[in-house]
């Protein structure tokens, strides 16, 4: 398996340099989108249907669940299943339902998750929200038929034209040169009246 150099990403930096499966999760847990994007340039290398040993959470469930808007849909544009499941056979919707993210539901929705699959508890993502909430309407809409719409959302952040530096470029008078004595001794003479 491949490994990182030392200080080729920052997240993956430690004693232990983390394989960079390994890598992708604990990046899409902690919400580190610029890891995430460095590592799905390396897709071969990279499995986006890894699971955790301990939690077997894949990427895109932690991303899910940290409500990880964008990890999410970068991981699902490089093929993450959607309807993945963990131990508890919880799946990424389950996951945004639990954590209100309801621009993740959306997402999720959109992209074709099972809205009556359930986990061991017999539990669908529905029955994880709180009636009548947006993230409920979202999933009763949807399971009606109405599919939702995603907000515009900007990976950047809009910035107010106050706090912009000028770009432009002060003009200076004169042709660059100095005008003028350049010091030294000043003559002694008359003075004019």
């Amino acid at each position: 398996m491949v490994l990182f150099r030392r200080g080729e990403l920052a997240r993956c930096r430690s004693v232990n340099i983390l394989p960079m499966n390994q890598c992708l999760l604990k990046a899409a847990e902690d919400g580190d989108l610029s890891t995430v994007r460095k590592l799905l340039k390396k897709l071969p290398l990279v499995n986006v249907n890894i699971a955790d040993d301990v939690t077997h959470l894949s990427a895109l469930s932690k991303a899910c669940h940290g409500g990880h808007f964008e990890i999410a849909r970068l991981l699902l544009i490089a093929g993450a299943d959607i309807n993945a499941t963990d131990g508890n056979k919880l799946t990424p919707l389950h996951l945004a339902t639990k954590g209100r993210h309801s621009e993740l539901v959306k997402l999720l929705i959109l992209n074709g998750a099972k809205l009556d699959s359930k986990n061991t508890s017999n539990l669908r993502p529905i029955d994880l929200a709180t009636y009548r909430t947006e993230t409920w309407n979202i999933l009763h809409n949807a399971k009606r038929g109405d599919m939702p719409e995603l907000e515009k959302w900007s990976e950047v952040p809009i910035i107010p034209d106050f706090a912009l530096l000028a770009t432009g470029k002060k003009k200076r008078k004169g042709t660059g040169k100095k005008k003028g004595k350049k010091g030294g001794k000043k003559k002694k003479g008359k003075k004019k009246k």
